[in-house]
């Protein structure tokens, strides 16, 4: 087993706060949105209706959180349901309508691989589960009831036969929170922001739904450059996109 250390020094102020290593799930913790709330009963909640309705759901706009949400529910998940597995679907917009038919049924596959290692009372779960056909969530849900597994999927509706545990949404105040703590170390971006809204940054959040578009576009308006990894390579939001777009397996509850 490789093992890595970490130097955790503080973000270079004259760095772009909006690259992918600040931004990406697991960086910032998911906020529930109530004030004073004890972020550890939500989870609480969230884990005891996965296990009393076996198929559960968490659903919201795209950007809204629920990938950040399930990173930040995933040692509950191991802990409560040992054996599980994770996947990641996500798809092209831009593609052809057969390149989207041929996507699904790839998606349908690799779902139904990674389920066939998910132990009996373990979870699958399934981040983008609107990315499989009908058909293949009907199969994933039979499978779980009949091996005696958990499944925990997010997607952007409401799907046939699973019980929603929590709905993300966007707001005014959430952003202002987290763009706070984005900025709190750097200065230099702050500044930047606030010079090209002159002032009224606040005045835009009202209609995000978002927020990781709302990242990628503040990226370009800092225009400083991002820190180095470890490794040397740039941590960027481009990055982070090309890797998006795969199908990618995990082990339950790697981020």
């Amino acid at each position: 087993m490789c093992t890595m250390s970490h130097d955790f020094r503080p973000p270079h102020p004259r760095t772009n706060p909006f690259a992918s290593r600040h931004t990406r799930p697991g960086a910032i913790p998911f906020r529930f949105g109530l004030s004073g709330s004890d972020p550890s009963e939500h989870t609480a909640k969230i884990i005891a209706d996965l296990r009393r309705y076996r198929l559960g759901l968490i659903v919201g706009n795209h950007g809204s959180g629920k990938s950040t949400l399930l990173h930040d529910i995933a040692d509950a998940l191991h802990s409560e349901f040992p054996g599980g597995k994770w996947i990641q679907l996500t798809a092209d917009p831009d593609r052809s309508r057969i390149a989207g038919v041929s996507s699904v049924l790839a998606n349908d596959r690799a779902a139904f691989e990674t389920q066939a290692l998910v132990s009996s009372d373990g979870v699958l779960v399934v981040d983008g589960a609107e990315q499989l056909s009908p058909w293949g969530r009907f199969q994933i849900r039979r499978h779980a009831r009949r091996s005696g597994q958990v499944c925990l999927v997010t997607a952007h509706r409401d799907l046939r036969g699973f019980h929603v545990l929590h709905r993300t949404e966007v707001t005014a105040k959430l952003i202002e929170d987290l763009l706070q703590e984005l900025l709190r170390d750097h200065p230099d971006a702050r500044e930047k922001l606030m010079r090209s809204s002159e002032g009224q940054l606040a005045d835009s959040f009202a209609d995000v739904t978002d927020v990781r578009e709302l990242w990628s576009r503040l990226y370009d308006v800092v225009g400083l450059p991002t820190e180095m990894s470890e490794s040397g390579c740039s941590d960027n939001r481009t990055d982070a996109l090309s890797d998006a777009r795969t199908v990618r397996p995990k082990t339950c509850p790697d981020p």
